[in-house]
């Protein structure tokens, strides 16, 4: 799927009271495409998902979105293992990772996504659910899924995007 096929599926799962963070990085254009407000997230590369930890101690309702490419994952990972530690404190997050294997905006290098799942590396830390989306069908039903109380991790295995 494309990475805006993959983020119209977060759009239509999206309930009013939802916020989205999103990551700097080729999905922002992607986002903006589709109509998600980048606004809220961060200059630094990946650095969207500690934004994110704030936004769900900061809000009342809802779930907490934050759309980061595998680049920016990788580069925070460790964001993971502070919401593992505290996952009461963060039960209404859910992060969401368009991964295309590559480092898109320095000229599309492999990065570590084509030998790691971010998903893989969520479970590892008690997230569930943590599930890889490979389709706009999939995508649609592990969005809906991790609306239930916990953090949650949805991969979505993208083409790389092209359009800059």
């Amino acid at each position: 799927m494309r990475p805006e096929e993959a983020l119209l599926a977060l759009r239509e799962v999206l309930e009013d009271e939802d916020k989205v963070i999103v990551d700097l990085g080729d999905h922002t254009i992607a986002a903006a495409k589709v109509g998600l407000d980048p606004d809220g997230g961060t200059g630094a590369l990946g650095g969207s998902m500690s934004v994110a930890l704030g936004h769900c101690l900061g809000t009342d309702g809802g779930r907490v979105y934050c759309v980061v490419g595998d680049g920016g994952f990788f580069m925070h990972l460790h964001t993971l293992a502070t919401v593992a530690q505290n996952r009461d404190r963060f039960e209404n997050l859910t992060v969401v990772v368009v991964t295309d294997a590559a480092w898109g905006m320095t000229g599309g290098q492999e990065n570590p996504a084509v030998h790691t799942s971010p998903a893989d590396i969520a479970r590892s830390m008690g997230f569930n659910p943590a599930e890889t989306a490979e389709s706009v069908e999939e995508a649609l039903e592990v969005l809906k899924r991790c609306r239930k109380k916990g953090p949650s991790l949805v991969e979505m295995r993208c083409r790389p995007i092209t359009f800059l």
